[in-house]
């Protein structure tokens, strides 16, 4: 074998030197500047991503800080809203409430003079025939005819006597 002859090493070592530093100049003089430009772009890029990255999470915060601060607001309105309410309706409710007791009050108060109407026709007619059935009795019993008049004072004396017991 020609590679493995002694006496050609010299030559071999001198072309492979040679060809090794071709493809270094090669490389070094034009790969490699277009790898390095790949690479400050690529790093360029991450860095602009970044940055841009760091720039949407601060409008993200600012745009939450933003919601929190309006559902604050809105809660406070709202708050607002039903406490305004509540107290129109207690008002209203109030005011139907007076209406009404007044509305029952008057009612009562009428029923109340009806029913003291209706007690003193009963008095009197019932204080009238005491004073016919005394009268009746008086006759019978007697045999007196009495005028009417004494009768009927001295049944209502009585009635008033029974009438002052009962509402004492």
């Amino acid at each position: 074998m020609p590679q493995l002859d002694p006496a050609v090493f010299l030559p071999q070592i001198f072309w492979l030197f040679v060809l090794f530093g071709l493809v270094y100049l090669f490389i070094a003089h034009s790969a490699t500047p277009k790898i390095t430009q790949v690479l400050e772009r690529r790093q360029d890029r991450i860095a602009s991503d970044l940055q841009e990255a760091e720039k949407l999470q601060a409008q993200a915060e600012d745009a939450r800080e933003a919601y929190e601060k309006a559902l604050e607001e809105a809660r406070a309105k709202a708050t607002l809203t039903v406490a305004a309410k509540r107290n129109t309706i207690k008002a209203d409710v109030e005011a139907e409430y007076n209406k009404l007791s007044e509305t029952l009050s008057k009612e009562a108060a009428a029923a109340e003079a009806k029913i003291t109407a209706a007690k003193d026709k009963a008095l009197d007619e019932v204080r009238a025939m005491a004073a016919d059935v005394c009268k009746e009795i008086i006759l019978s019993i007697s045999g007196l005819d009495l005028d009417k008049k004494i009768i009927a004072n001295s049944v209502d004396a009585k009635f008033d006597v029974v009438k002052g017991n009962a509402n004492g």
